[in-house]
């Protein structure tokens, strides 16, 4: 008689027991599908935020590149303006009374033009550096991320660069006034004087090189810099895809093995009694 009573029990606790495990399954079933979601969703933000990164590095680039044109083109522009100068002021200086006209007119030109240039290099140099400090907190920024440590472009040749064109700056202006007293001399031009104002428009040349130098390299580091980040950004965002398809697949998995415990529990809830 108890053997009876008691199958019907134990019958009813094996129910419960398979329909708990069916709603435990059916859970993971629903966890893992919205795991499924939370991984492509998770991944594109992260690819968003490593590409507005990128975005940054990008944009200081081609302001660089820009900045850089610009003053290569001034420079060379200035470079020709000064050697001609020099080889006017060799030639004429020592009659400088006598071709005040020519004097008068090189030293206008150098004043309406070579200033200008110089404060023109000054004036486009500014929003590249403001570009490379971008760029350099764009890359501190990315090389937060696995694998991405990059070294952040240094600022101290274009501190440098200005440097060098305020010290042209004042060459120039000594230039212009030391050339204007040359007109100005009643006798012959000094052998001084001329020397001086050749010193002078050689130590502009020189300069204006040595800015050229300066600008062309930090071009050069900008440009290595920006094919090495476009490189580890394609491993980068091929690693978040690579994750996220991992862990597709691995909930995949889960959601099938969790359908094949429901088929199972569920066959041997609906056997009929013995």
């Amino acid at each position: 008689m108890e053997s009876v009573v008691a199958k019907p029990s134990m019958r009813i606790l094996e129910k419960i027991a398979r329909f708990s495990a069916i709603a435990l399954a059916v859970l993971f079933i629903g966890v893992s599908v919205v795991g499924i979601f939370a991984a492509w969703y998770v991944n594109r933000k992260a690819s968003d935020v490593a590409l507005k990164g990128f975005g940054v590095i990008e944009m200081g680039v081609g302001v660089v590149d820009a900045g850089v044109g610009r003053v290569n083109e001034l420079v060379a522009t200035s470079r020709t303006e000064v050697k001609q100068a020099a080889e006017t002021i060799s030639t004429v200086g020592a009659q400088a009374a006598a071709n005040s006209s020519v004097l008068n007119a090189l030293n206008e030109r150098l004043e309406t033009s070579l200033a200008p240039r110089i404060a023109q290099m000054r004036q486009t140099l500014s929003p590249v550096r403001d570009a490379v400090a971008s760029v350099g907190n764009a890359v501190s920024f990315v090389s937060t991320l696995p694998g991405m440590a990059e070294r952040a472009p240094r600022l101290t040749a274009l501190d440098e660069t200005f440097d060098r064109l305020e010290g042209m700056s004042a060459d120039a202006t000594q230039l212009r006034s030391t050339l204007r007293a040359l007109v100005e001399q009643k006798n012959a031009a000094s052998a001084e004087t001329v020397t001086a104002l050749n010193a002078l428009a050689q130590r502009i040349d020189t300069r204006l090189g040595e800015v050229q130098t300066n600008v062309q390299s930090m071009r050069a580091d900008i440009d290595a810099l920006q094919v090495r980040i476009e490189k580890k950004k394609s491993r980068l965002l091929f690693a978040f895809n690579l994750l996220a398809l991992l862990s597709t697949l691995m909930l995949v998995w889960v959601i099938y093995t969790q359908i094949v415990v429901i088929q199972h529990h569920w066959v041997r809830v609906r056997r009929p009694a013995a």
